[in-house]
């Protein structure tokens, strides 16, 4: 890959950084990364740099901070470039030379082989996906509102992304691999009820019905706790699937279809899905 911004910017691919290393130039590639090949309005560059108050000289400041990124993307020997457009600037590059452009080729893989029934080719795809991401977007640059809002996007798409990767690895019986995946991200993410709904049938699976229902113990007191609400009714009722052996809750067949659900649809219309075992004549 040519630009990486899934963890730290880098430039040139792995072993070596040969980014830009000014501080707001570095601001400004990593916003033209996050919107690679799409025309990113000057004002909206000047408000990434300078939040509401930019200088006097901004216009022409940030046509020298284009400049250096031209030269520097140059003497990278990368496949990209920034172009000037009527309204503004645009970097130019083959989606699939940046990390953040193959994770979402891995994604969109990942949902056609979902909808074609097909698990463990999904799980796989989002596996890779996952792997590449390296830490948080631009985690060592020193970012402005614009940037700030696109990295906390594309974190919540990680995460409803974790919990598709889960889900399709339930469905391919890999419930004992999946206890110490679920089991990590239910710690950081501690009021997150689609991983610990994976982590508690990973358990019940496994056969730690005792360890299942401590996770929606600690799930419930965490949610009554921070956000002063009780887990929701699927989540209640995937407890009470565990405590009483349900015969819905065993491990499907291996040719189980899979929900199919695109994940950046469901976040950009503000919801979230919520995979789990579904009892007879009962939706999630």
């Amino acid at each position: 890959m040519t630009i990486d911004v899934l963890g730290g910017l880098r430039v040139g691919g792995p072993g070596g950084d040969a980014g830009p290393t000014a501080p707001k130039q570095r601001q400004l590639l990593g916003l033209l990364v996050l919107r690679a090949d799409e025309v990113v309005p000057a004002t909206t560059c000047m408000r990434e740099l300078w939040h509401d108050q930019p200088p006097r000289s901004a216009a022409t400041t940030l046509q020298t901070y284009v400049m250096h990124l031209r030269r520097v993307l140059a003497h990278a020997d990368v496949p990209a470039r920034v172009v000037t457009c009527e309204r503004g600037y645009r970097l130019r590059v083959d989606p699939l030379d940046t990390d953040l452009g193959v994770v979402r080729a891995r994604v969109r893989e990942g949902e056609e082989r979902a909808a074609a029934g097909d698990p463990t080719r999904a799980a796989r795809s989002w596996r890779e996906a996952l792997a590449l991401w390296r830490g948080a977007v631009l985690a060592d640059v020193r970012t402005g509102p614009v940037a700030q809002q696109i990295a906390g996007h594309l974190d919540q798409w990680r995460l409803l992304l974790v919990e598709r990767y889960l889900e399709a690895e339930l469905r391919c019986g890999r419930h004992r691999q999946v206890v110490p995946t679920a089991t990590a991200l239910a710690g950081r993410h501690p009021l997150s009820e689609p991983i610990h709904a994976s982590l508690i049938t990973a358990l019940h699976r496994s056969g730690r019905q005792a360890d299942a229902v401590r996770a929606y113990e600690r799930l419930s007191a965490a949610l009554r706790r921070d956000l002063g609400v009780p887990p929701s009714e699927p989540l209640r009722r995937l407890h009470q699937a565990v405590r009483t052996g349900a015969a819905w809750l065993d491990p499907p067949p291996p040719a189980a279809p899979v929900l199919c659900l695109d994940a950046l649809s469901a976040l950009d219309a503000g919801r979230r899905p919520f995979l789990v075992p579904t009892p007879p004549g009962g939706t999630s």
